[in-house]
């Protein structure tokens, strides 16, 4: 697995939209996105050509503007100060920013994703916040994330494809 080659307990997988890892010997596979609004609750809410297109990770929020993607790098996973069920992603010194800050791993809500991590299943995303609060209440070091794009990149130019012919 990718993220492994990078030293990382959890992969995200911008392009495959996946979540897959093991942290303390629970195993996480799950489906997440991120970027463009991508799992709002709000109908037609999602930017399709921000959501999950590892090409675009540089575009910031701005205002009603959704941002892309989060940038890919190496992240240590906190626990959110103030908000229950969040985690923060604290980006290595090497990741190039490009301005961007504040991402987090959360469930979904009315604006979805401006660049954070959304699993779909809830149940996902309240699992890792426990187990980031465990490691945190051990003392042993935090959980790192790896987030890359690599895959079939035919699925995206699809995507984008049937998304242009209907718009």
């Amino acid at each position: 697995m990718y993220y492994k080659n990078m030293g990382a307990d959890l992969g995200f997988n911008i392009l495959e939209q996946t979540l897959n890892g093991e942290i303390d010997g629970v195993s996480i596979s799950a489906h997440a996105v991120s970027g463009g609004r991508a799992g709002s609750k709000t109908p037609g809410a999602e930017n399709p050509i921000l959501a999950n297109n590892p090409y675009l990770t540089s575009v910031k929020k701005q205002g009603k503007r959704a941002g892309g993607p989060l940038i890919m790098g190496l992240y240590t996973l906190r626990t959110h100060e103030k908000r229950t069920n969040w985690i923060r992603l604290i980006p290595y010194v090497d990741n190039r920013m490009r301005g961007r800050a504040g991402f987090a791993i959360h469930g979904r809500g009315a604006r979805g994703s401006d660049g954070c991590i959304v699993p779909t299943d809830f149940n996902v995303v309240k699992l890792l916040h426990s187990l980031v609060a465990s490691r945190e209440a051990s003392g042993a070091a935090a959980p790192i994330l790896a987030v890359y794009a690599v895959g079939d990149f035919d699925v995206l130019d699809r995507r984008l494809a049937e998304w242009s012919a209907t718009a």
